[in-house]
């Protein structure tokens, strides 16, 4: 079996900050570190063998993402978009802050909640704090970590649910949703995916059954689609003619 580019190396040296931590997880608990330097995981506890299946010398952010479930894949895809939005315009370390910004060590966690395959093909329900578990002298951080917890037995609902301990981030996300509501000029993740089910050929009707929506308001979503791809073209100059007659 071929593996992804971001596995784990032989030679890898583990994080001592990420084995410290991982001494202390419950059993239903894994951590997973990202050299963010050499782009590749560095460091895998051995719970996430134990939890997920997947051996440790497989483990790779690519796995990790190709598990996700793949009706949380576009909410999880976009909660991780917004969070690094906001440490990016915040200037948080490690987000890409602002030229000439002091870094500082102090750093803030992103948290999220969906379902990930395991490697029997099963779905376990996982929290996910990200977090910031090695920085360099001058304050840069040098290694991220990823701690999972198994809240299957804790969750029945199928919602994607996430957050950032920042005090100002839910006043953010509030304005800027405001601001979106008021212009009108994005496609909203449900737009998004009935947009791409669209171009895989699926019919309104089946688009309507696999949602568990009713059939007019897919109808809906297209229109809405249309009206966003004339009013802002220049924004959506990758959606064709072809897509639009489409929709149409």
């Amino acid at each position: 079996m071929a593996l992804a580019a971001d596995t784990i190396a032989p030679d890898t040296a583990a994080p001592p900050e990420a084995v410290r931590l991982a001494g202390c997880l419950l059993s239903s608990q894994f951590l997973v570190a990202f050299d963010l330097w050499q782009q590749r995981c560095c460091y895998a506890s051995p719970q996430a063998e134990a939890l997920l299946g997947y051996p440790h010398q497989e483990m790779s952010l690519a796995l990790l993402y190709d598990a996700i479930h793949p009706d949380d894949l576009p909410l999880v895809t976009r909660a991780s978009e917004l969070a690094m939005e906001f440490m990016q315009l915040t200037g948080q370390p490690g987000a890409g802050g602002p030229a000439g910004a002091s870094p500082s060590p102090v750093t803030i966690c992103f948290s999220i909640d969906y379902r990930l395959r395991c490697r029997n093909g099963h779905y376990r329900r996982v929290l996910r704090h990200n977090f910031v578990l090695a920085h360099s002298e001058s304050g840069h951080p040098l290694v991220t970590g990823s701690l999972f917890t198994d809240i299957t037995g804790h969750k029945t609902t199928l919602d994607v649910r996430f957050s950032l301990d920042h005090p100002d981030f839910a006043h953010w996300l509030r304005t800027r949703k405001g601001e979106r509501e008021r212009t009108g000029d994005e496609l909203s993740i449900r737009e998004q995916e009935i947009l791409a089910r669209m171009l895989a050929g699926e019919s309104t009707a089946a688009i309507a059954d696999s949602l568990f929506i009713s059939y007019f308001t897919v109808k809906t979503h297209r229109r809405n689609i249309l009206r966003k791809m004339k009013a802002h073209g220049g924004r959506l100059a990758h959606l064709d003619a072809g897509i639009v007659q489409l929709l149409a």
